[in-house]
């Protein structure tokens, strides 16, 4: 299949394009390298630089090329700016994918696998989280993620496009060969912050909050590696293709690991006891993020097979080892 991958040069994106290219589809990217990194994306997929919510580049996307679904990465993903800049946040990943779905109507494209997130929940009410939790985002980039899921049942009643909306717990590590790992300008996820701490890249690390309601006192996430993230999209886009109802499933392991034993696991596996800070809280940070990802495990066959976190923290230090300047 023809594949359009939006925000296909980030972190997530280029994973999920070489995937695709190693079973056999083909992707084109579309992604306006403001975060994104075009020596990510292997060089025999097309590039557009651009933004979803230009028609003409996106009309001519769907004009070139015979898409036959979307695979939707492209957004803004840093929760406590997004606090700070909520309206930034609601153009960026609610109203500019608009056109995205209007060019995918008219184009006649009825199939998108969306990037959600965990924040949809907010402060969970029980744990781990079921899909069918009430929804209460605590920070605006959360909101802005559920807000599209909503918009993508509306496009799927009103006009027959169906979704999947995959959402995350925490997505961390490197590709399995050390080829393509996490890099943010500025980097806010917790793994990489460690790792480079360890690694002496950075000034310092800080661990925000040690007062939450936890075993350790620091926030409660579940982390998931990239390669069996990536691999939960091509289950669900094949899902899709076979005509899959529109749907949202958790991409977790369920097993909870503390910001505190983050910090273990990396000084463990580099070998390095780095200094970590001891800080105020964020705003728009729940204290805990634990998925129940037993719908997508009964549903499509899946299982995470590379998330332990010694294993993530293993792949992520090897990235930043060979890769001490990302990818410049």
């Amino acid at each position: 299949m023809k594949i359009l991958v939006t925000g296909g040069a980030g972190y997530i994106g280029s994973n999920m394009t070489r995937m695709l290219v190693s079973r056999g589809h083909e992707p084109i990217v579309l992604d306006t390298l403001e975060f994104g990194h075009r020596e990510a994306i292997p060089p025999s997929v097309p590039l557009v630089v651009g933004n979803v919510g230009d028609k003409a580049v996106v009309e001519k996307i769907f004009r070139d090329h015979d898409i036959s679904g979307v695979l939707h990465f492209a957004g803004y993903l840093q929760v406590e700016e997004s606090v700070r800049f909520p309206i930034k946040y609601m153009h960026n990943n609610v109203i500019a994918p608009i056109v995205l779905l209007e060019a995918m109507k008219e184009a006649g494209v009825k199939r998108i696998i969306f990037s959600s997130t965990a924040a949809v929940y907010g402060n969970p009410q029980t744990v781990p989280i079921p899909e069918n939790h009430g929804k209460a985002p605590v920070s605006p980039y959360g909101l802005s993620k559920w807000m599209f899921e909503e918009l993508l049942r509306v496009y799927d009643r009103s006009f027959g496009i169906k979704s999947i909306s995959l959402r995350y717990f925490n997505a961390a590590g490197a590709s399995l060969d050390g080829a393509h790992g996490e890099v943010h300008v500025p980097e806010t996820h917790v793994i990489p912050l460690a790792c480079l701490a360890a690694l002496g890249s950075s000034k310092g690390f800080g661990i925000y909050g040690t007062d939450y309601q936890t075993p350790d006192g620091t926030a409660l996430r579940d982390f998931i590696h990239i390669e069996d993230l990536c691999e939960a999209h091509i289950l669900t886009l094949e899902a899709l293709a076979n005509g899959h109802a529109t749907d949202v499933y958790n991409v977790g392991t369920g097993d909870g690991v503390s910001v505190q034993q983050v910090v273990d696991a990396v000084k463990k596996e580099s070998g390095s006891d780095f200094e970590a800070k001891l800080a105020d809280r964020r705003p728009g940070d729940p204290a805990i993020l634990v998925s129940d990802p037993t719908r997508l495990k009964k549903e499509f066959g899946w299982e995470p097979k590379h998330s332990a976190i010694s294993s993530i923290v293993s792949s992520a230090l090897k990235w930043h080892r060979s890769h001490p300047k990302g990818y410049t």
